[in-house]
């Protein structure tokens, strides 16, 4: 079982997970390869598995709307 980051986009702030191990990932609002660095992107969150992580991505979206 993997652990997965939630993090935003450094360039559009957009919010989505990765597996914790990847080294990029490509943002879904953007289209910004991201680097997943610790002192590039701001971790938002950490989950156990990937239902954990999309419920926290999605928890995280319905938030900043308000």
């Amino acid at each position: 079982m993997d652990d997965y980051i939630v993090f935003a986009c450094p360039k559009c702030k957009s919010i989505r997970y990765a597996r914790e191990r990847q080294k990029t990932a490509k943002c879904l609002g953007c289209g910004y390869q991201i680097q997943i660095h610790s002192n590039k992107i701001m971790i938002l969150a950490r989950a156990k598995d990937i239902r954990e992580a999309v419920e926290t991505v999605k928890f995280l979206k319905v938030k900043m709307k308000r």
